[in-house]
């Protein structure tokens, strides 16, 4: 796979959580702004293997680094969003 390509997917998967995070912290706890964007994440790879014709219930190396740069992003957002609404 492309060493780019890798960066700049899994820079949006960090992205998109950070900015989601933010912004439900300032309906939620920080807890359940990460919860939330983490439970969408996972839906969304589920999807992504569905359609890509995997099961469901497999996620391998890829799809565990996505989740993982989703959690990060959830985190980071979240202690930001803490921080500026509280």
């Amino acid at each position: 796979m492309n060493v780019w390509k890798e960066v700049r997917d899994q820079a949006l998967h960090f992205g998109i959580g950070l900015v989601i995070a933010l912004m439900l912290t300032s309906i939620f706890h920080v807890l359940g702004a990460v919860v939330v964007v983490m439970i969408g994440a996972w839906i969304r790879e589920i999807f992504q293997r569905v359609k890509k014709g995997g099961k469901w219930y497999q996620c391998h190396q890829g799809c565990m680094l996505d989740l993982l740069f989703w959690l990060v992003g959830a985190v980071v957002g979240s202690s930001i969003g803490y921080i500026v609404w509280f």
